[in-house]
């Protein structure tokens, strides 16, 4: 006997199965909380991610004669090299789905040169600049700022710098009240962009490493030189754990990396 379960055909035995096992996730997270049990018993629930660093594991040495010719150029023979981190898996932010929490802005930065100075704005009030450099630009200097603007004030707010990315958490205070995105006041010759968005995701404060399971190769930067990273320092992505092998990653924004550490997408 089957029956169309979430979309796939499925005999009655495997569907009772996955009942089983979702009624017994439910039971023992509504039990235990902190989920150290599962821990001990190999399992572990999926993750959503921001990674921290960039990642590539596959290699290229040189062209072969007359097998590539990418947009018309001849490179037949050049030789380039790919950031190679092998099989180890890399640091990720963990976040976790918060439909009812503080209200949350995600900033994201996207372009080659991701420097100088920007301004927030918000209900029309605009922040003293803030310096994109990696050293200026933490979450220290960032709540700073923001804490001078009228709306805001002094504990309402939190942020989470990540490689490309600030999360921007509404509190204290301001807990369950909602705002219009923040406008962004960037130099009038900057070749990168910046976007904003609501987001239902926050930041759990939890590190993890994932795995990715394929080759990946990231894209030709036409410089003769390099191929980009395939992910890039600040993309989302989701994983699943393996007892044996741990997180795996089964889905990766697609985020191109210009290998100067920024991100371009």
């Amino acid at each position: 006997m089957t029956e169309r379960f979430s979309n796939y055909q499925v005999t009655a035995d495997f569907k009772n199965t996955l009942e089983s096992m979702v009624a017994w996730y439910k039971r023992n997270f509504e039990k235990l909380p902190d989920q150290k049990h599962l821990k001990t018993e190999g399992v572990r629930p999926p993750i959503r991610y921001v990674t921290l660093q960039p990642y590539s594991n596959y290699i290229i040495k040189k062209y072969a004669t007359g097998s590539y010719d990418l947009d018309g150029d001849e490179r037949n023979g050049q030789e380039f090299t790919v950031k190679v981190d092998g099989d180890l898996p890399i640091p990720v932010a963990v976040t976790h789905y918060e439909p009812y929490g503080n209200h949350k802005q995600l900033v994201t930065f996207v372009g080659d040169n991701i420097a100088g100075d920007i301004k927030l704005a918000l209900n029309g009030d605009e922040t003293d600049p803030i310096s994109l450099l990696a050293q200026n630009a933490t979450s220290e200097n960032i709540v700073t700022a923001l804490e001078k603007l009228p709306v805001i004030g002094s504990g309402n707010v939190a942020v989470t710098v990540y490689p490309g990315r600030w999360l921007i958490e509404f509190m204290g205070d301001l807990s369950g009240m909602s705002f219009d995105n923040f406008e962004v006041d960037i130099p009038s010759a900057a070749i990168f962009e910046v976007h904003v968005c609501e987001t239902l995701w926050g930041d759990s404060r939890r590190v993890e490493k994932i795995h990715y399971p394929i080759p990946l190769i990231g894209e030709w930067d036409g410089d003769d030189n390099t191929v980009n990273d395939a992910v890039a320092a600040g993309s989302i992505g989701t994983g699943h754990w393996f007892p044996g092998v741990g997180y795996v990653s089964d889905l990766n924004e697609c985020r191109d990396y210009n290998g100067d550490g920024t991100p371009n997408l």
